[in-house]
């Protein structure tokens, strides 16, 4: 899949190369620097990346070019030899040799989670897996808090009472203008997201039922409730993969804490404690 990804990609960094640098091999060039197809996949994988968007992998190949340029010109300049740029490389260095190891030594094993906790932990986070109700919306909206926009707001919904258009007082009335274009339609909206003075008066309506004037912030709403998806608890099989991934994250964290423990037992850290109210005192 890469390989095909990164075809294209050749192809069009390879307009901007001079002709002595067309290599099926090579996917970017600055100067005498290079970068091959094999570089460019170690990049996919260490960078978190769309593997499918050509722009994207443009980007960071790009990236990476300029900054091995930067980085030899920073070396012809001796810069990696200053002391305090050489211990910042060294600690970098090391920052990132121990966190391979470490995720090497932490990782759980192949066959982790087993199906048993895999099921232990969906039945223990079941609210978490619990969708909110939905409702499909549409309003007449009538801006102003006063006594006047409450009697226009009174009078076009005893309007849908009588001739029960709906859609079409709220094109000619409703002064939200992205829903009145739309017969007052607001598509599907969670319940997190109604604020709560529409939502108990939402809850409380049947399927095509219209409100009665409802106030808001703002100005006043006449809502009719189009349908409703009730609140569910999703699937084992649709959050399976969320679950093994936080049981295994879960699970190399305790491996990674055990094994520093170990080590701590059997070579304790020693701490001078002069020393370090000396470095306070500093």
């Amino acid at each position: 899949m890469q390989r095909k990804l990164l075809l294209p990609l050749i192809m069009t960094l390879q307009t901007a190369m001079p002709a002595y640098a067309a290599d099926n091999d090579i996917v970017a060039r600055m100067g005498d620097i290079a970068l091959t197809v094999q570089d460019a996949r170690l990049l996919i994988e260490q960078n978190s990346v769309n593997a499918q968007s050509p722009e994207a992998l443009e980007r960071l190949i790009r990236t990476e070019v300029i900054r091995r340029s930067l980085a030899r010109e920073a070396r012809s300049q001796s810069f990696d030899k200053k002391p305090e740029v050489a211990s910042r490389m060294q600690r970098a260095a090391e920052q990132t040799l121990v966190a391979a190891y470490m995720n090497e030594r932490a990782r759980p094993p192949r066959d982790f989670p087993s199906e048993e906790l895999i099921k232990q932990a969906y039945e223990a986070n079941k609210a978490g897996f619990t969708t909110l109700p939905q409702y499909h919306v549409s309003q007449i909206y009538v801006p102003g808090t006063d006594k006047a926009a409450l009697r226009k707001a009174e009078d076009l919904r005893a309007q849908v009472g009588k001739k029960g258009e709906f859609e079409e007082i709220a094109r000619k009335f409703s002064q939200h203008a992205a829903s009145a274009a739309k017969g007052g339609d607001m598509g599907w909206l969670s319940e997190k997201d109604l604020v709560p003075s529409i939502r108990k008066p939402l809850s409380e309506l049947k399927k095509g039922e219209v409100s009665e004037p409802v106030a808001g912030s703002d100005g006043y709403h006449v809502l009719r409730l189009t349908d409703v998806r009730k609140s569910e608890v999703l699937p084992l099989e649709k959050v399976r993969p969320l679950l093994v991934q936080n049981l295994r994250a879960r699970k190399a964290a305790e491996l990674e804490a055990a094994y520093l423990d170990s080590l701590v037992a059997k070579t304790p850290v020693a701490v001078n404690g002069i020393s370090l109210s000396e470095l306070v005192k500093k």
